[in-house]
This record gives structure tokens, sequence and C-alpha cells, in this order.
């Protein structure tokens, strides 16, 4: 008993050191987030929102005309924009790649594997002609359809994994009453896998929201997002750090608060009795 205790504590020991370093972080970042006349830098004297001021203020040094909230409402709908458009993508091409036997399926599989495996900096250079041959160069819209491209491989496996969960016999049943193929997969199989569509959504939702160098790249400087935004903050001579941490403090919310609201969803994956292969 006192050999398990033991072992048991080494574990939590070990556990705590490796969380400890996360843990100062987060720390130091809301210290310094709502903290005010911080002493060796990290002990605040007292405590307020003067940080938060960029909510009722324009962003100073030198980015006067900028407001934290255009560049909040930007990249809410470019990631939005980007979450739909890979949910769209890959709950089509996920059904056809669960439940379709075409010639190819499996090098197609593979290929999108390829794809995901290759750094979305690699293909930046291509991204920028693609986009200005098809007149939407520095256009949020644009720049948002290439960032979700980026994300379709992965979450087309993501989405098939969930329709292969679902027994034939649900999908024959459909057929024999008059379904036809996109009838199954409307009314049929996407009330069965939201939980999948809860997923696919958030993956392409949040590597959209935290993604720097596409936008950086290919958006004009006159449309700022919250992540080139802070670049900028970062960029000037001299740094607040509470106002930096208070930003960032922000830009974090709505993943969480995604994440939160769709967690219920994400736990009621389907269970059913027999497998998703024919």
């Amino acid at each position: 008993m006192r050999s398990r205790n033991w072992r048991r504590s080494l574990w939590y020991l070990l556990l705590a050191l490796v969380a400890a370093p996360f843990l100062v972080m987060y720390v130091g970042f809301f210290l310094r987030a709502f903290g005010e006349g911080m002493t060796l830098g990290i002990i605040p004297r007292q405590w307020g929102i003067t940080s938060f001021r960029f909510m009722w203020q324009p962003i100073a040094w030198g980015l006067g005309r900028t407001t934290m909230w255009a560049a909040f409402g930007n990249t809410v709908v470019f990631a939005t924009v980007s979450g739909l458009v890979v949910t769209a993508v890959c709950m089509l091409a996920g059904y056809a790649l669960s439940r379709v036997e075409f010639r190819g399926k499996d090098f197609f599989l593979v290929l999108q594997l390829i794809l995901h495996a290759v750094p979305g900096q690699i293909l930046l250079i291509a991204i920028f002609f693609l986009l200005l041959y098809l007149g939407l160069l520095h256009r949020l819209s644009g720049v948002a359809l290439a960032r979700a491209s980026l994300e379709i491989p992965l979450g087309i496996w993501m989405a098939k994994g969930f329709f292969d969960g679902i027994p034939w016999d649900v999908e024959r049943s459909a057929m024999v009453d008059g379904c036809n193929r996109f009838q199954v997969w409307y009314r049929i199989f996407l009330p069965l896998v939201r939980p999948g569509i809860a997923a696919v959504f958030i993956w392409g939702f949040l590597f959209a929201w935290h993604d720097f160098i596409y936008v950086y790249t290919l958006l004009p400087g006159t449309i700022k997002l919250m992540s080139t935004l802070i670049q900028n903050l970062l960029a000037t001579e001299v740094v607040d750090y509470g106002y930096l941490a208070a930003l960032s403090l922000v830009y974090t919310i709505p993943p969480l608060a995604l994440f939160v609201f769709l967690q219920r969803a994400l736990l009621k994956v389907p269970v059913f009795g027999g497998k998703g292969t024919a």
C-alpha cells in the first residue's frame, strides 16, 4: 500500500513539474493584464482595467485610426468563413469517401494526408498568384478560402471517420424508402453526425483564428486582424506589456467560448451497433 502511494506521489510530482512552467506563464499573463504599477515586472501594486482601454479608445502608437473592434470583427468574419467552408467541403467529401466506391479512392485518401503534411508556408507563393489571377488577393473572403483549403485534407479524414461509424443498414433503409444520395446525406446522416460537424467547424475556425502568416502576407495593411494588430504593437519602440497582455486575453476568449458552447455536442458521439464498412 505504501509503495503504491509512493508511486502515485512521484507521478503527481512529475506532472506538477511539467505543468509548472505553463501555470507560471498563465498566472503572469493575467497579472500583467489586470495589474497596475508592477513591482519587479510581475507583482501588481493594485488591480484595475486600465490595460483594457483599447475597448473604448482607439489603438495608440501610430495606429490611432484602428480600433480593436474593427480588427476583432474582421477576425470573426475571417475565421467563420473559413470554418464554414471547411465544414461544407469536408462533410460532402467525407460522406462520398465513406459510402461511394470509385476508382482511385484509396489514392485520394493517401493524397489528402500528403497534402496536409505539406507546410502552408511552402504553398504561400503559389496561393498568392492563384488569388491574384482569381481577383481575390487582398480580400478577406479570398484569403479565408485559401486558409480553409489548408485544413480541408485532414478535415476530410475527420468527417469520414464519423460517417464510417453509421451502419450501412441505416442508409439502405433510407434508400429503400425512396431517398436519393443527397437526401440520405442531408436528412439522415447529418443529424447523426452533429458532433462531427461541430468538430470539423472548430477545426477550421481555430486554425483561421490564430493564423498570422497568410493574413500578414495576403491582406493589405488597412485590413487588420487581431494577430496582425498584436504584431504591430510588438513592433513599436516602447511596448506596454500590460496593454498587450489585455489585448491578447481578449484575443483568446472567442475560441474558448466556442469550445465551451460546443463541447456538449462534441461529447454526444453516436454509438451504433454495426460497422460503417460494406
